[in-house]
């Protein structure tokens, strides 16, 4: 019993020194473009609306994802309450944020995407580009499928190693008109 009981105590302290596991710090700032709050019944366009952690061109919408033309009323967000469209009301539309690096360490970009076929576009595109003090990851992605209730939202996870202390994380649209840009939501990068 007292060997028994000698391990147990062996056991718990050594537990005890053990290194809690790290947590990745998030990055960036309103990857969920939960901000602002979007009361209905569509969207809020940027600018004059700033989003809030982000740069956008003009007609980049904040979209309300319960209140943009879902016939059931469902939120089609994939995340939270509010998405983001990059070509809300023009032809062309951009977001960038700058955040902090460490030189050397890898990050992961990963988030989800859509576009806006409630106008009937066949598909849309956007270009990727992650730059610091060189081009640390540069890719595009297209999207053509879902409908009115399911947007049929897709994932994607990418790479990159910092070469510098500030990063600048771009979403630029590439194929669509007014109303038919990619829908991005959940956008993140963890250490």
């Amino acid at each position: 019993v007292m060997v028994r009981e000698m391990r147990c105590a062996l056991l718990a302290g050594a537990a005890s020194l053990m290194p809690a596991p790290l947590v990745a710090a998030e990055a960036l700032t309103n990857g969920g473009f939960e901000a602002p709050v979007v009361a209905g019944p569509c969207c809020i366009t940027s600018p004059p609306t700033a989003i809030p952690g982000w740069t956008a061109t003009p007609n980049v919408n904040v979209v309300n994802g319960t209140f943009a033309s879902s016939p059931s009323g469902t939120n089609l967000a994939k995340q939270g309450n509010q998405y983001l469209d990059l070509v809300g009301e023009g032809g062309t539309g951009s977001i960038s944020q700058t955040f902090t690096t460490v030189i050397g360490q890898i990050y992961n970009l990963n988030f989800w995407y859509s576009h806006n076929l409630f106008s009937g576009l066949a598909s849309a595109s956007a270009r990727i580009s992650v730059t610091g003090s060189g081009t640390n990851l540069s890719d595009s992605i297209t999207h053509s499928s879902g409908n009115n209730t399911n947007l049929d939202w897709r994932y994607y996870s990418g790479a990159f190693t910092a070469d510098a202390t500030s990063t600048t994380l771009r979403f630029v649209n590439t194929t669509g008109a007014a109303n038919e840009g990619v829908f991005l939501d959940a956008v993140s990068v963890l250490a």
